[in-house]
């Protein structure tokens, strides 16, 4: 289907608002068949209300009653979607006290397509337009419906920005906003095809071969029945666990970015080689940036960043960390994965402190101190830190609080009493090797790319046509779904 809009799409190329209605119509057209005619209607309903306080705020004298009005109608819309499972039994059990018909409050309600991403973005565009940010214009409604609904970010992100913002950048390492890619009259062109078509290649088989092969053989099977599986293999499945996450959402984001490449636009890089982090604060800076940096410049600063202090600060930072873990799901497990997140940051935070006290030396020398003066204080800050994350992923894979404890029983207590059925000890040496390979995979993927871009066409076209059917007839049947399409 996206090869068919791709050729039609560029038979308008010197009409870019031609262009811009047909991504609206096939955007529209991806959501009506992914999730229906509710997903289709809520998000059209929603967009048009945005519009409305966009406008409203222009030369208002009340801009902040709006801004309040559109931020408090977001987040009550979300909650609804995203947090009425949590609320049920209790709302339920208040009825049935009242002795009030509780039978339609145990329905279910259908989670619309995207809005997670979507009303954050909302957000983030309202509040540019609050504040009259230069760089964000006014968009018409025509580009509000393109911005809100853009294929490329509507099913799992990346949160895209109206505006440039620092720590967001597309493949180039260049700023990203979208309100200037969407308005901009001059005609579109194909940006760096070799590199869009290898990243696709690469996303499936990081998503089809490596995440889906993890998922089937090792993190589902363990997660569902843990106490039945050897310590050895109920390890393979907490380190599998991350590498299926890190794969199946780096593979989704890098093939958005590829589709966003063919059809003129710059999208964000959600990733940036995170599991080799030397601490957990570079982690946030490399993991899900789109998230992270919307969480620093919506939800930390705005409740006081550091400029309040180290005690002050470190609170904002546990707050924002939480939120970050609510934003997941309405499970505890949510939660709790986002408070010891936040509580590792103010370790971190504390122990930088300590150590410039200590030296005397100012808060720029402190950070990383560890990590800078030896080899070894590198390689144990990516230890340490690829644990962390490792094992607090386990609340996040979970179902409830009971199952992640029993993955944690069965870690401490099955080595002794069951053998293990599969080659646990061949998957942790594979897990080894690929963590020393993964730096060298990070820092030399585009360069091989660009060096085979260098080819004669005929030959670069018949050689990733070769790997494209490599990956398809060698790979598992059926293509799951992305995991992060479900927050």
């Amino acid at each position: 289907m996206f090869i068919g809009f791709l050729a039609i799409y560029w038979l308008f190329r010197q009409t870019p608002k031609f262009q811009n209605f047909l991504i609206i119509l096939f955007s529209y057209t991806v959501i009506y068949l992914m999730a229906g005619t509710l997903a289709t209607e809520i998000l059209f309903g929603y967009t048009i209300f945005v519009f409305f306080i966009t406008k409203m705020m222009n030369g208002s004298k009340i801009k902040k009653f709006w801004l309040i009005l559109g931020i408090a109608i977001t987040l009550i819309q979300l909650s609804i979607f995203k947090y009425y499972d949590f609320f049920r039994e209790g709302i339920k059990y208040s009825l049935d006290a009242m002795q009030l018909d509780s039978s339609g409050v145990m329905a279910n309600i259908i989670f619309p397509l995207g809005i997670s991403y979507y009303s954050f973005q909302a957000i983030s565009y309202m509040v540019s337009r609050y504040y009259d940010e230069y760089d964000v214009p006014q968009l018409s409604f025509m580009a509000l419906l393109h911005h809100l609904s853009f294929f490329g970010t509507i099913s799992a992100g990346p949160i895209a920005r109206t505006k440039s913002v620092s720590g967001l950048t597309d493949i180039e390492g260049n700023p990203c906003g979208m309100s200037e890619q969407i308005i901009s009259q001059n005609p579109r062109r194909i940006l760096f095809p070799t590199i869009a078509l290898c990243l696709i290649l690469l996303a499936l088989i990081k998503k089809w071969w490596l995440a889906g092969w993890l998922a089937d053989h090792w993190v589902n099977p363990i997660f569902a029945n843990p106490m039945q599986y050897h310590s050895l293999e109920v390890l393979v499945a907490i380190y599998g666990y991350t590498l299926q996450l890190f794969l199946d959402f780096s593979g989704y984001s890098e093939m958005m970015v590829a589709f966003g490449l063919l059809i003129g636009f710059r999208l964000p890089v959600n990733f940036k080689a995170p599991l080799i982090a030397h601490n957990i604060r570079v982690f946030w800076d490399r993991w899900h940036i789109s998230l992270s940096t919307w969480i620093r410049d919506y939800i930390y600063i705005p409740l006081g960043g550091s400029r309040q202090g180290f005690i002050k600060t470190q609170v904002n930072l546990l707050i924002a960390m939480a939120l970050s873990g609510i934003w997941h799901g309405s499970s505890v497990n949510f939660l709790l994965w986002g408070v010891l997140h936040g509580l590792a940051i103010i370790w971190l935070n504390c122990t930088d402190k300590l150590y410039q006290n200590i030296y005397a030396v100012d808060a720029k020398h402190a950070r990383n101190a560890l990590y800078r003066h030896s080899w070894l204080g590198k390689v144990i800050g990516i230890f340490v830190t690829i644990h962390f994350v490792a094992f607090c992923f386990v609340f996040f894979r979970a179902t409830s609080w009971s199952e992640a404890i029993q993955i944690f029983e069965a870690l401490a207590y099955n080595h002794t009493n069951i053998a293990w059925s599969g080659n646990p000890l061949f998957i942790l040496a594979l897990f080894m090797i690929a963590w020393f390979i993964y730096p060298i995979y990070t820092r030399q993927t585009l360069n091989i790319i660009r060096l085979g871009s260098l080819l004669p066409k005929p030959i670069l076209i018949s050689l990733l046509f070769v790997c494209l059917m490599i990956v398809v007839i060698f790979a598992p049947s059926g293509i799951p779904g992305f995991i992060y399409a479900n927050f």
